[in-house]
C-alpha cells in the first residue's frame, strides 16, 4: 500500500467567489484503489479574505483537460510508480459532469494551513479501479478575492486501506 504525495502552487480564479477545479485523477485501469488521505492548502497573499477547498467525487462523465501531474512516493527507496492518474490546471480543466462534494475546508489567504486528514483510513474518500464509481476525484478552490495565490497538497494511498 504504497503513498504518495502532490504538492503545486497554483492560484485561485481570477473572479472573487468563483470556483475553478484545481486537481483531478482518476484510477489506472486494472489497478489498485485510491484514498485520499489528506488534502491542504496554505496561502500567502497579501489582502485578508476567506478561501476554501473543496473536495468533490464524480459519478458522471469523467473531467478533462489540465496538465500531467506524477504523484511523488513518500518513501523514495523502492516504492513503485503511482497506479493513478492526475493532471492540474496549468492548462484548463473541464469538471466532470455529476459532481458531489464530499469535504470542504478552509483557509485564510493572508496565511496559515486549512486541510483535512480522515479520522481513520475507512473515513477516506476512495476511487475504485476501472472506471466504477466515482470515476474520478476533482479538488476546486474558491476565494473571496481574485487570484488569491496558495501551494495545494493531497496525499493518496494506493491499495486497500
Amino acid at each position: 500500500m504504497p503513498f504518495y504525495d502532490i504538492n503545486r502552487p497554483t492560484t485561485t480564479h481570477a473572479t472573487p467567489g468563483t470556483e475553478i477545479t484545481h486537481l483531478w485523477g482518476l484510477t489506472v485501469a486494472n489497478q489498485e484503489t485510491v484514498s485520499i488521505m489528506g488534502y491542504y492548502a496554505a496561502a500567502r497573499f497579501a489582502s485578508a479574505g476567506g478561501c476554501q477547498l473543496r473536495l468533490k467525487t464524480n459519478t458522471g462523465t469523467v473531467a478533462s483537460g489540465g496538465t500531467a501531474h506524477t504523484p511523488a512516493p513518500k518513501n523514495v527507496r523502492g516504492s513503485v510508480a503511482a497506479q493513478s492518474t492526475w493532471k492540474d490546471d496549468t492548462t484548463a480543466v473541464t469538471p466532470g459532469t455529476t459532481l458531489n462534494v464530499r469535504g470542504t475546508v478552509g483557509f485564510a489567504s493572508t496565511g496559515g494551513m486549512g486541510g483535512y486528514v480522515p479520522p481513520v483510513g475507512g473515513c477516506a474518500v476512495q476511487m475504485m479501479p476501472n472506471g466504477a464509481n466515482p470515476i474520478d476525484v476533482e479538488i476546486t478552490g474558491l476565494a473571496s478575492q481574485a487570484s488569491v495565490t496558495f501551494d495545494l497538497t493531497v496525499d493518496i494511498l494506493e491499495g486497500t486501506n
